[in-house]
């Protein structure tokens, strides 16, 4: 037997060269037809009849085992035809999709080894790819052409955006990715949906309108531990015939990676849905799905409701993966009651270059991460700065300056809220935070906590700890006659301090973090309805 792997690097890369929306759009679409139509096309060419569903390599000439993230693992009996398999898919990539990073590897096994093959076409897959000429040695500088005016690659052409626009160079890149937005539109607009007007409607509107727009990234935690676990499944079957065995672990493979897919789709339109009611209003949620395969996910969406949608998204993961019939087998064979997610949101200006936005998102989607016990948890900044963004020295800002302590960043949502080791780190304290700013007496209709007791606050988090203890006791004992304010005081401390020791012995506070995320947190309601949605 054989093991095809084919796979695309440099995905996020590949989308966010160019800051223009609809080539962003464009380049989305074009990622999403790898596991797709341009899976099932090159499938149907070298085996003709081929069904995705129905054929298993027991009693056909191919399987396809996963299909997600811009790849697919395909079983089949002849190398030769494997090999076809990867010319076709490669040519179609460089035919339609100029730019795009894809490869693919042949391992062959022993009947009895297929888990064994599925690690060795893992391994193998980015050595293949690093011994091959990258995407930019398509492109050669000579002779000398001009530079496209969108991602700074050897122009291919002229083109107009616009009616009445002047024509502007257009690399073979930049011309593919137009050509697929139409395409796109479609696409965005059944996961999300709507309908294609609808959709054109939202591109513009964070191209054109928005003040603040943000990129989500979330991604699964330990799926590289739970994808082992089915190797481990595979050895304990030793005694089972080698056929029945790779049997087996095939099933288990496709549910594992048909479960997760299924959730995280599941989880987008329920987030949709969470964040449209949170914002009592009738016009859609202006956020654009660019990746939604496998446990990854990827939208650009306006400001004010990346927050919402991003805990959205990873509550409902969560509860999906523990309800969902394909995973729930699986799961609990690995010792496990579902599975949880970490994401993170950068919300930038709206001219602000997106690469560096997708950076700082991937950059705290890893911060998220490093609460591996803690369950699911988002992490997230708002940049007011123009220069290319450092998370360490945005957490850190304050403390190198003789402040008196950092961001509490990540916080829980999901059923990691209830440890222990989350108190004054889930989502709802921040949003408590949040609600305490905008509180107001019944009565006079001021805010309970007035702007410039929040600016002395904010100003002895950066002159120093004791400092800004000395302020918030002052403010403690300014209201302690008014529980009502006292009350609201309080909801920005933690045990009484505005400050405390993290687990990993830094000095934290939630209020550097409350006052960033007040823009951007609806009006509407404060707590989650994810478990009901």
């Amino acid at each position: 037997m054989h093991l095809v792997m084919i796979g695309t690097a440099g995905l996020q890369r590949y989308i966010f060269a160019s800051g223009k929306r609809r080539q962003i759009v464009g380049a989305s679409d074009l990622i999403a037809r790898v596991e797709g139509e341009w899976a099932d096309h090159a499938l149907e060419q070298v085996f003709p009849g081929f069904d995705r569903n129905g054929w298993r390599v027991d009693t056909h000439d191919a399987e396809l085992l996963v299909a997600g993230a811009g790849g697919v693992t395909v079983l089949v009996r002849d190398r030769a035809a494997g090999r076809r398999l990867v010319t076709r898919m490669r040519l179609v990539a460089l035919e339609t999709a100029p730019g795009l990073d894809m490869c693919g590897v042949i391992v062959d096994y022993e009947e009895g080894s297929l888990a064994s093959a599925v690690q060795e076409a893992r391994r193998r897959l980015p050595t293949v790819r690093e011994r091959q000429p990258g995407p930019l040695a398509r492109f050669p500088r000579l002779p000398i052409v001009a530079d496209c005016a969108s991602d700074g690659l050897p122009a291919k052409g002229l083109h107009a955006e616009g009616e009445g626009e002047a024509a502007r160079p257009e690399s073979a890149v930049s011309e593919a990715k137009r050509v697929s937005r139409p395409n796109a539109l479609s696409r965005m607009s059944a996961i999300a949906g709507t309908d294609r007007a609808t959709m054109s409607g939202i591109i513009d509107r964070l191209g054109f309108e928005a003040e603040w727009v943000a990129v989500v990234h979330a991604d699964g935690n330990g799926l590289g531990e739970v994808f082992g676990g089915l190797d481990d499944l595979s050895a304990e079957g030793a005694s089972l015939p080698p056929g029945e065995r790779d049997r087996r672990h095939a099933e288990r493979l496709r549910a594992l990676s048909r479960g997760v897919d299924g959730c995280a789709k599941r989880a987008f339109a329920a987030a949709l849905r969470l964040t449209a009611g949170e914002l009592a209003s009738r016009e859609p949620v202006p956020v654009l799905p660019l990746i939604i395969g496998g446990d990854d996910l990827t939208v650009v969406c306006e400001g004010t409701v990346a927050l919402s949608f991003a805990r959205h998204y990873l509550e409902r993961f969560e509860q999906l993966t523990k309800e969902d019939l394909l995973l729930r087998p699986v799961l609990e064979r690995l010792g496990r009651d579902g599975l949880s997610a970490a994401a993170g949101v950068a919300i930038v200006k709206r001219n602000y270059p997106f690469h560096f936005a997708y950076e700082l998102a991937e950059e705290l989607t890893r911060e998220a991460k490093g609460v591996k016990s803690w369950s699911s948890a988002l992490s997230f900044v708002a940049l007011f700065e123009s220069s290319a963004p450092d998370l360490g020295r945005i957490r850190s800002s304050a403390a190198l300056s003789g402040g008196g302590g950092r961001s509490a960043s990540p916080y829980l949502v999901g059923a990691g809220c209830a440890n222990g080791l989350a108190s004054g780190r889930r989502w709802e304290d921040l949003l408590e935070g949040v609600a305490a700013l905008r509180r107001r007496d019944p009565v006079s209709g001021e805010v309970l906590l007035p702007g410039g007791l929040v600016h002395e606050l904010r100003e002895g988090m950066c002159l120093g700890e004791e400092v800004a203890t000395s302020r918030f006791e002052l403010a403690r004992r300014r209201f302690e006659k008014d529980a009502v304010r006292t009350g609201a005081l309080l909801a920005l401390a933690r045990d009484g301090g505005l400050t405390w020791t993290d687990p990993e012995g830094r000095t934290v506070t939630r209020l550097l973090d409350v006052l960033a995320a007040r823009p951007f947190v609806p009006e509407g309601p404060e707590r989650s309805e994810g478990g009901n949605a």
